[in-house]
């Protein structure tokens, strides 16, 4: 057997996880810088917002300045026209106005509480000396002209008036003066703060933006990029080159789905290696059992024997040895390949059983042996090392219980033949061996020929449960994870969420194409359900519609169940392929201790049993069990064909 591939060990550290620990720590450094950079644009947007509540706060303080100073101007105003004019109209407004200087001026003051110490006694100064203003000035003022009218209109009393107006004029354009240079701080503050919030903004969306490249470029070196080399190969998978593998070269989650899928390539290439060389081999072994089958000497069964092995060992030389009692070997069969030199067969035919040879350990030991030429002395040893020959490997005949001589191969590479050379080497020894017992029993060659179908079967189940349980498992698990690789990529990576998509379909493909492969291989319904079931699957699969009838009141041995399946797959194939039939009727009937098989169609007829090797193959199956196959295929008149196997009473 071929060293399979095998899933790699992982190391100390599990790199399973660390894509997603990375884009997650990614992300959160996104984040954080992303809310410094609101925090701060948000602390400067609260200054602003203050800085203008500020500014409003010290507007109004003005207008209210402003309003308290333009009343105690009209107050002035109302009087100096009273005595310039003598109008009393003019006297009209005086009391309102006084009343709404004081209550202006507390507004004033209270305005100014909240704001700049020295702003607020100042306003206290000149609201005090509003309200001094008003009572001791404006409002007696008021009462006298309304008792002396003409005493009051003195200019004794506006220059009162005036002597007491212009400190207070001198203490309101100290209060705005103040006032202004606190609102052009403020402005100033106001701006800086903006600038400070503009160049914030920038910083933060520059340095998001950066961040965002740098986090896509990640995400394409560390995802993208193996993503699209594994599904790159899983498309050339899918077409049949198991060859292919992707470099190793991530050590996150990617790097475990390229592990995976190479291991998985690896598996899938052994298998069809195996597969192919266990078709091989069947195919050898059925073309021998044919020619023991026919009765054919035995020199054209062991150089037949000697062919076939030496082919499908990949050796240049293959010989079959009788060993006489006198402990000498003789070639009854040899094989050379294409190519190598013909010096077949080894010392002229015959040469003693020495030591220090294969046939020396065979004869000792029962058991297949190998031996390196380079330092052998034996007859057989130096002639090998003469022609090149550098390793001999030989598997004993045993027939009737005695050793009757060995099989071998001779190999010109200097590397040592595979590790199973020998258990490849006894399937072949098996069927010799039987074919030179049974030369002259027509009973026992049908009994050998039963071995090598139960042995193909065999070898055809172990592969389909082989396939079942490895290749077919481990695609089933990388689609997970391609599925789970797909969950945590950014949903506007759609471009390689589709070919992600395009590879899980491939792998699908290839999972089909396994389980077909395995369903041809050996059926698993027949294993499972019985032979009734395994019909009823293949009539169901059939291209032509067909009716199927079973009449078998009791279980059948299992070598026979596999020779009507096959025979009955066969059949629907054959029917499909060259009837141009219409409809096909099976029939299965156990009389007395005989299976009778019949399989009718109702096509172009014709047929003819001589050509192609299916049918070949079902006559050697059925004969194996001492059964017959006849074809009736008349022109124009359908096809029949028609098995009888004897089944065993116990």
């Amino acid at each position: 057997m071929s060293e399979r591939a095998t899933r790699p060990k992982r190391s100390g550290t599990d790199p399973r996880g660390g894509l997603t620990r990375r884009i997650v720590f990614a992300s959160g450094i996104v984040v954080l810088l992303a809310i410094g950079a609101y925090s701060l644009l948000f602390s400067v947007i609260l200054d602003l917002r203050k800085s203008a509540g500020v500014a409003n706060h010290a507007k109004a303080i003005m207008a209210s300045a402003n309003r308290l100073q333009r009343l105690v101007t009209d107050l002035e105003t109302d009087v100096r026209g009273f005595v310039i004019t003598g109008d009393r109209r003019l006297l009209a407004p005086l009391k309102d106005a006084q009343s709404d200087a004081i209550t202006e001026g507390r507004t004033l003051e209270r305005l100014t509480a909240e704001n700049d110490p020295a702003q607020s006694s100042r306003a206290q100064e000149i609201v005090q000396n509003t309200e001094t203003y008003v009572r001791e000035y404006s409002i007696p003022l008021a009462s006298a002209i309304q008792q002396e009218p003409v005493s009051a209109r003195s200019l004794a009393t506006i220059a009162e008036g005036e002597q007491r107006l212009a400190p207070l004029r001198t203490q309101f354009d100290a209060f705005m003066a103040a006032e202004n240079d606190l609102i052009q701080s403020h402005e100033g503050r106001s701006t800086a703060d903006a600038a400070h919030a503009t160049i914030i903004a920038a910083v933060g969306a520059g340095g998001a933006l950066l961040l965002l490249l740098l986090f896509s470029g990640y995400l394409t070196r560390a995802i993208l990029r193996p993503v699209r080399r594994t599904s790159a190969m899983a498309s050339n998978l899918a077409g049949g080159d198991l060859s292919v593998r992707i470099p190793e070269v991530s050590r996150n989650d990617v790097g475990v789905l390229e592990r995976t899928f190479n291991v998985m390539a690896g598996s899938l290439q052994a298998d069809r290696q195996q597969l192919r060389r266990v078709v091989e081999e069947q195919g050898a072994l059925r073309r021998i059992a044919t020619l023991i089958a026919r009765g054919v000497s035995p020199s054209e069964i062991f150089t037949a024997v000697a062919s076939e092995l030496g082919r499908i060992q990949g050796m240049e030389y293959a010989v079959v040895n009788r060993f006489d009692p006198s402990l000498v070997a003789t070639a009854v069969g040899h094989w050379t390949s294409p190519g190598a030199p013909d010096i077949m067969p080894p010392v002229n035919g015959r040469w003693p059983v020495e030591e220090q040879s294969a046939a020396a350990e065979i004869v000792q030991t029962r058991r297949p042996a190998r031996v390196n030429t380079d330092e052998a002395t034996s007859t057989i040893g130096v002639w090998s090392r003469v022609h090149g020959i550098r390793y001999v490997v030989g598997c004993p005949i045993t027939v009737g219980g005695h050793l009757w001589g060995m099989i071998a191969v001779f190999s010109l590479d200097p590397e040592p033949p595979p590790k199973d050379t020998e258990e490849r080497l006894v399937e072949f020894v098996e069927l010799l061996a039987t074919a030179i017992a049974n030369a002259e029993n027509r009973n026992e060659l049908l009994a050998s020929s039963a071995r090598i179908v139960a042995a193909s079967d065999e070898a055809r189940r172990r592969i389909e449960r082989n396939l079942s349980t490895g290749p077919q498992r481990r695609l089933t698990a990388l689609g997970k994870e391609l599925l789970e690789t797909d969950g945590i990529i950014d949903p506007e990576l759609f471009h390689l969420k589709e070919q992600l998509a395009g590879t899980a379909r491939g792998l699908d493909s290839v999972l089909d194409d396994l389980r077909e492969i395995s369903r041809g291989l050996h059926p698993a319904t027949l294993s499972r359900s019985g032979l009734r079931r395994a019909l009823e699957a293949l009539t169901q699969r059939s291209e032509v519609p067909a009716k199927l009838g079973v009449h078998i009141d009791r279980n059948l041995p299992d070598h026979i169940q596999v020779a009507i399946y096959y025979t009955v797959s066969e059949a629907l194939t054959n029917v499909a392929k060259y009837s141009h039939a219409t409809v096909v009727n099976i029939d299965l009937t156990l009389e007395h201790a005989t299976l009778k098989l019949r399989v009718n169609d109702n096509g172009i007829g014709g047929a003819d049993p001589t050509r192609g090797s299916g049918l070949f193959g079902l006559k050697d199956r059925i004969e194996s069990l001492g059964g017959t196959i006849r074809v009736i295929s008349p022109t124009g008149g359908g096809t029949s064909l028609l098995v009888d196997v004897p089944v065993p009473t116990s």
